[in-house]
């Protein structure tokens, strides 16, 4: 019962819309966020997602039987 309860707000809080800022302050959110930093801070945190593939998808195709 507790997976499933964890797997409901899990898919919940990937699920929901984007939050918003108030009015006020939107403009200095989106400011901060895409700035001219956007692309390399974007490619920094990908960066684990393409080491752990690359150490993966090795593993995968050795321990599979021929």
């Amino acid at each position: 019962m507790r997976r499933l309860n964890a797997l409901t707000l899990t898919s919940a809080l990937l699920t929901t819309s984007a939050v918003f800022a108030c009015e006020t302050c939107r403009p200095a959110v989106e400011a901060g966020i895409f700035n001219e930093h956007f692309w390399g801070r974007l490619a920094i945190t990908l960066l684990p997602f393409g080491v752990i593939l690359a150490v993966v998808t090795p593993l995968h195709f050795l321990g599979r039987e021929r």
